[in-house]
């Protein structure tokens, strides 16, 4: 898994997934840290693959979609490399910027070709691109599948927690209702 990989390859590996879903590598880096602010990054990467699915987004090739995408590959790639003690070296966040740049701008690409080329619907084609995004960049810092969905539920379900204390929201398939205290 993620031993078997240099770290340099894991860094460029959460630069391309942040080309795919800018915020999906930071995302990954903060809940493989376990760290307080990885559920925002984890609400952001959700949110945003939401909004791909329904459309919402202009492609990613145009430069001011690619700017963001850029930024988040080089964090992801230059705190993964930190992470792994590999160093500060100068030229990773370049790299990092560089390939989620060149991701950001080939997926779209890719993305209507196979639309229009094969007739497969765009929805689907996203829900692919998010798998792979997950898998590898679950690789690449050490996550399983089963630990990023619960990182997802966890996320959402502190959401729910801010947002409606008070309210019965239904919870997510798999989660454990939690008991609404009464104020009497």
């Amino acid at each position: 898994m993620a031993d078997s990989k240099t770290p340099l390859e894991r860094a460029m590996t959460l630069a391309a997934v942040s080309g795919l879903r800018a915020s999906l590598g930071p995302a990954l880096l903060e809940t493989s840290r376990r760290r307080s602010g990885g559920g925002n990054w984890v609400l952001a990467a959700l949110g945003e693959m939401a909004l791909d699915k329904v459309g919402v987004f202009p492609r990613r090739y145009r430069p001011m979609l690619m700017i963001p995408h850029a930024i988040a590959g080089a964090y992801a790639a230059c705190e993964s490399m930190r992470r792994d003690g590999a160093g500060d070296d100068q030229t990773v966040p370049i790299m990092g910027a560089v390939v989620a740049a060149g991701v950001a701008s080939v997926a779209p690409i890719a993305r209507v070709a196979l639309n229009r080329g094969l007739g497969v619907n765009d929805a689907v084609l996203g829900l692919a691109e998010d798998y792979l995004a997950l898998k590898f960049g679950g690789e690449a810092v050490g996550l399983s599948m089963e630990e990023m969905a619960d990182a997802a539920k966890e996320a959402i379900g502190d959401l729910r927690d801010k947002v409606a204390p008070d309210l019965e929201i239904p919870t997510i398939p798999g989660s454990r209702p939690e008991p609404i205290p009464s104020r009497l």
